[in-house]
C-alpha cells in the first residue's frame, strides 16, 4: 500500500527584492517514490507547473544551504519577520525564486518523515519494479 502527504503550502514569488507575489504550492511526497518530493504549483486552481526533486534538499534547506544546478533551497530570515526557507529553481537560464514558510514546510516534512524517514528511503523503493519499468520503456 502506497503512503502519502499532500499539502497546500501559500508560497510568495520573489520577483524583486520588495516585490512579491502569492503562489499556492501543491507538495506531494508518495511512499513507493520515497527520494522525491512533488510540487505542483497552482493558479487559479489550475496546475501552471510541476517540479520533481529530493526531499534532501528541503530537509537540508530547513539549516544550510543546499543544492546546485536546477534546484537550491536555503533558510532566510529577515528582522521581524518570520523565518521562512527559500527555493530557486532554475532551467534554461530561466531563475525562479520562492518562499515560504519554515514552520508550514516543516511540518510537512514531518509529515513524509513519519511515512518513510529520513536515511531509510532504500527500505521502501521496490527497485526491481522500477527497473522492470525502465526495461520496458514504462518511465
Amino acid at each position: 500500500m502506497v503512503s502519502t502527504a499532500k499539502r497546500t503550502l501559500e508560497m510568495q514569488l520573489l520577483l524583486g527584492p520588495d516585490e512579491t507575489v502569492p503562489v499556492a504550492g501543491r507538495f506531494g511526497y508518495r511512499s513507493d517514490r520515497p527520494y522525491e518530493v512533488e510540487v505542483a504549483f497552482l493558479s487559479r486552481g489550475e496546475t501552471v507547473a510541476t517540479w520533481l526533486f529530493a526531499r534532501d534538499l528541503l530537509l537540508g534547506g530547513l539549516c544550510g544551504e543546499v543544492g546546485q544546478g536546477d534546484v537550491r533551497v536555503w533558510p532566510a530570515c529577515r528582522a521581524g519577520a518570520s523565518r521562512r526557507v527559500h527555493i530557486e529553481l532554475a532551467t534554461d537560464g530561466n531563475v525562479c525564486e520562492l518562499t515560504v514558510r519554515a514552520t508550514e514546510l516543516t511540518a510537512w516534512l514531518e509529515q513524509t518523515a513519519a511515512i518513510v524517514p529520513p536515511g531509510h528511503e532504500d527500505r521502501y523503493l521496490d527497485m526491481d519494479a522500477h527497473l522492470a519499468r525502465l526495461l520496458a520503456g514504462k518511465c
